[in-house]
């Protein structure tokens, strides 16, 4: 209900929003997703973790470093992505027709909402159980 028209509801210091539409707030949810990426890794095989970096040839290390890297960006700009998209096509819809669809698109936006929760946790387990895991 982030994005109720303001012509229903007044609110008197500010707006409601839903928490994931700052970037910022992205980050600093696939961060933690980071480190638990690279602790269990570590506390799974220790310093012989980093030796996955150059298993197949050590002219792969630096894509498989960013690899690394590009797990939890992928994260944030998939929520940010739809969670953005999701506003604007609300914000659209109030100035279009200001009574009735925009509410129902609110609905499925909260549906939708959940199930990039739902992705989001999946992804992270994934990669954690990744990390978990020898690579062959």
């Amino acid at each position: 209900m982030a994005l109720l028209p303001r012509k229903i509801i007044q609110l008197p210091h500010g707006e409601l929003a839903a928490p994931t539409n700052d970037i910022n707030t992205i980050v600093a949810l696939a961060l933690p997703t980071s480190v638990a990426y690279f602790y269990a890794g570590l506390s799974k095989k220790g310093l012989g973790y980093f030796g996955k970096y150059i298993q197949s040839t050590p002219i792969h290390l630096p894509i498989n470093i960013l690899d690394d890297f590009i797990k939890p960006l992928s994260l944030c700009f998939r929520l940010f992505g739809n969670i953005l998209a999701n506003e604007l096509v609300v914000v659209v819809l109030v100035f279009l027709v200001p009574s009735v669809v925009p509410i129902a698109v609110m609905f499925l936006g909260l549906f939708t909402s959940g199930i990039q929760a739902l992705i989001i946790a999946t992804l992270a387990a994934a990669y954690i159980g990744e990390s978990m895991e020898g690579h062959h």
